[in-house]
């Protein structure tokens, strides 16, 4: 929903000839003072994310360095690349929002409209598929240890199918993306520049469709597998105490492997709380405005924005999480 207020100018205006359409000044949008702030925060979360990822990536390097092996646990690695996928979506999504709040409107050019809009879904599309991949590893290692320990590379093909499927299912950002221009009264000066997908649909449906996939991709399906896995491993967990109580002792002796386990249990239903916490009212919202535009006049700007910088913090605090459960 960024930048709604310009890729709505024009919707009844797709005939028009070279993408363009004649609009006075007052029309044009402009950043407001909820906009200022939401830049600022944007900021600020950029630093903060930046910072706590890549310490955490560090941290990691000099524990494989220190431990002098060739190969990080299993853990570590999943969580390196999730570390990495919040990274990603940290110096790509948080620089291009707030810079683009700045400006208003677009003056990179087609070819980087195109592209970073790739990037910016491609970004978002990793570290839910990350979220994914951590929640079904450790679904596996509860309810199929064996298997787990066996093959080793059942992560390692996870890890490639989610980086694999962000590249692809971000693929329909580089065609649907495209430059609009707004043309004073006389039709002879362009006023305004946009990044939208404006036009880009021959039907309604077909955008609402895509931005549905888009939004199930995004938050639906990655929230229903991890909730799934996450059942799955409490019931798992509680059939084996039934059937033998004396195994919870195991988790307070001096026996590391169970409570480490649990540890990491721990960890990987933090991490799909905060993913839910933080996304769902920005998710909700944007449903919302795809089937009901007219609900731009019953939300305020504000509270858009807010929505949406309560999203970002999901890749600086994922950091503090793993900081907490390793302490």
């Amino acid at each position: 929903m960024e930048n709604r207020a310009s890729s709505e100018q024009g919707q009844t205006h797709c005939s028009v000839i070279n993408n363009s359409f004649p609009v006075t000044h007052r029309d044009l949008p402009t950043l407001t003072l909820s906009g200022k702030i939401r830049v600022m925060a944007t900021f600020f979360l950029f630093l903060f994310s930046t910072a706590f990822n890549a310490s955490f990536l560090m941290k990691l390097q000099r524990q494989n360095q220190k431990k002098e092996v060739k190969k990080l646990p299993r853990m570590k690695v999943l969580l390196k690349h999730l570390t990495l996928a919040n990274l990603l979506e940290t110096v790509i999504v948080m620089p291009l929002d707030g810079i683009w709040n700045v400006t208003v409107q677009w003056y990179a050019g087609e070819l980087l409209c195109k592209v970073l809009s790739y990037l910016k879904l491609f970004s978002m599309y990793a570290p839910a598929f990350m979220m994914v991949v951590i929640s079904l590893d450790r679904f596996l290692a509860i309810t199929r240890p064996l298997a787990v320990k066996n093959n080793t590379k059942v992560g390692q093909s996870m890890i490639g199918i989610a980086w694999f499927l962000s590249i692809v299912f971000a693929g329909p950002q580089l065609y649907i993306f495209r430059m609009i221009y707004v043309v004073d009264i006389s039709g002879q000066k362009a006023i305004f520049s946009q990044c939208v997908t404006h036009c880009s649909f021959p039907e309604w449906w077909q955008e609402a469709t895509y931005n549905l996939l888009t939004f199930s991709c995004l938050f639906i399906f990655p929230l229903l597998i991890v909730l799934v896995c996450n059942a799955k491993i409490i019931c798992t967990l509680t059939q084996v105490l039934r059937q033998d109580p004396h195994k919870l002792q195991l988790n307070r002796s001096k026996n590391n492997i169970p409570r480490a386990r649990l540890r990491t249990l721990k960890m990987t239903v933090a991490f799909a709380t905060l993913f839910t916490v933080c996304w769902t009212p920005y998710y909700v919202l944007g449903i919302w405005y795809w089937f009901d535009p007219e609900m731009l006049n019953r939300v305020s700007d504000p509270v858009s924005h807010f929505f949406f910088l309560f999203g970002l913090l999901n890749p600086c605090f994922d950091p503090l999480i793993y900081g907490y459960f390793t302490l």
